[in-house]
């Protein structure tokens, strides 16, 4: 039998606060990659082109599944996208335009927001990169398969939201994404494995976007510092805290690895 094992990025295999990959997930992921019949996943919220704290794994993932599921990869070759409907945009500018909230808006490629304000300053640090390139008519020039909310009010999020035709994926602090009420990691790796037969899906994750791929899991494992009880009460397991580097063990206590 065939093993699919998918990894969200953020705080599940790189920490945020520690700006580093624990070395059990490094042996981890090495391990898992040369294992017959196993193939390891990559399932983020993350652009392709921002995943560069792998530091040299990113080649041990078969599949690649960016943007919250709106676009998926397989040996490096795009199998997948779900771009957003550019009427679908432009409502929810204008209800982040009556709320004074800021907008990123994710390409393919890159990241650009509407403006510079301190909530844009705040939400991109919590992620340790840089402002993106200010561009408020991007989404006129390219598609985009995410929004970016940037607000500390969670009450205004969830009223734009609301009035759109999106789901809202809350970050830990400073905002929120959105995507395609189509779109989420749980159907792209539902759709990367359609031809798939008599396999195991396993699912690790710690956010509120992992939700549905938790759900969808033979075995799912919400890690210890996920701040989502709603994750934790999905999940089969629930993995020790991201910096306790015990990830590898905790595998192996499973009988997931030898």
């Amino acid at each position: 039998m065939k093993k699919f094992i998918f990894f969200d990025l953020d705080n599940t295999i790189h920490s945020t606060k520690n700006k580093e990959i624990p070395s059990q997930t490094i042996d981890l992921i090495k391990k898992l990659a040369l294992m017959p019949n196993t193939y390891v996943g990559l399932a983020t919220g993350r652009g392709p082109s921002k995943v560069h704290m792998l530091e040299g794994l990113e080649e041990l993932f078969t599949y690649k599944i960016f943007i919250n599921g709106s676009v998926a990869y397989k040996n490096n070759k795009l199998i997948y996208s779900n771009p957003l409907k550019l009427d679908d945009i432009e409502q929810v500018l204008k209800e982040t335009e009556k709320e004074e909230v800021s907008v990123g808006f994710v390409t393919i490629d890159k990241e650009y927001v509407n403006e510079y304000s301190l909530e844009v300053d705040y939400g991109i640090k919590g992620f340790g990169d840089k402002v993106p390139e200010i561009n408020p008519k991007i989404y006129i020039e390219k598609e985009v398969y995410q929004l970016w909310l940037f607000s500390r009010d969670k009450e205004k999020i969830n009223k734009i939201t609301s009035k759109s035709n999106f789901l809202c994926y809350p970050w830990h602090s400073g905002g929120a994404d959105l995507v395609d009420r189509n779109t989420n990691k749980a159907i792209a790796i539902a759709k990367v494995l359609e031809n798939e037969t008599d396999y195991q899906l396993i699912t690790v994750g710690d956010g509120h976007n992992d939700i549905e791929m938790i759900k969808l899991a033979d075995i799912g494992i919400a890690m210890g510092n996920s701040g989502f009880p709603e994750l934790k009460e999905k999940a089969n397991y629930v993995a020790p805290h991201i910096d306790s580097n015990q990830l590898y063990d905790f595998f192996k206590e499973l009988k997931i690895i030898d």
